[in-house]
């Protein structure tokens, strides 16, 4: 699977949890292990946003 394909792939399910929860964001506490990698590469992208648990 070519980069950009995996970083939709991922954008995709953290989209599906977001709306899922109803607020537009993911816990980490969701099974996100798998993508963790790639979510770490969209972040240094600007893609996505990770927050502290401190807020």
């Amino acid at each position: 699977m070519e980069s950009w394909e995996s970083a939709l792939s991922v954008l995709e399910a953290l989209c599906e949890r977001g709306q899922a929860a109803g607020h537009g964001w993911t816990l980490d506490t969701e099974p996100l292990q798998p993508y963790q990698q790639h979510v770490n590469a969209l972040e240094d992208h600007g893609l996505v946003e990770l927050a502290d648990r401190e807020g």
